[in-house]
């Protein structure tokens, strides 16, 4: 595949828990020090809730792992109304 960085990089995903965690991994990337992303997407809050899970774990020995996590919540929908 190729990133939005113009980088060729191998992907896999696949579906966890009966479909509801989508898992997945771009690895190869070499741009800002090199390292690869582990991502974790799923729904929270009754649905309401789109719950994305980024790690970045960097192949330069010495940098530690870094993550950030993103939610959206969806339209119309008020966050806590579970």
């Amino acid at each position: 595949m190729v990133t939005a960085d113009e980088e060729e990089v191998e992907v896999a995903s696949w579906w966890e828990d009966g479909g509801k965690v989508h898992r997945s991994w771009v690895v190869g990337g070499k741009k800002y020090g090199g390292g690869d992303f582990e991502n974790k997407r799923y729904l929270s809050d009754n649905g309401n809730m789109l719950v994305c899970e980024s790690t970045f774990h960097p192949s330069e020995e010495g940098r530690e792992t870094a993550t950030v996590t993103w939610r959206f919540l969806r339209e119309g929908a008020i966050y806590g109304d579970a």
